[in-house]
């Protein structure tokens, strides 16, 4: 799903885009993916390698029956 992000980055941040202390906007892509429990851990630490912002949003919810 694309869409809009707005972040702020503050004093101590590092910002890949924007500039500190000014609020951005960025188009965004909501990605979505089901894995095994086991991979939790990693699915999350490639999401973090990869992604430019220095605090991904990252949601795990667990699937039970």
């Amino acid at each position: 799903m694309r869409g809009i992000g707005r972040f702020l980055p503050g004093d101590d941040a590092h910002p890949a885009i924007g500039e500190v202390g000014r609020l951005e906007e960025v188009e965004e892509e909501r990605i979505e993916v089901n894995c095994a429990d086991e991979l939790v851990t990693d699915v999350v630490a490639a999401i973090r390698a990869a992604h430019p912002y220095e605090e991904p949003a990252i949601d795990v919810y667990p699937l039970e029956s």
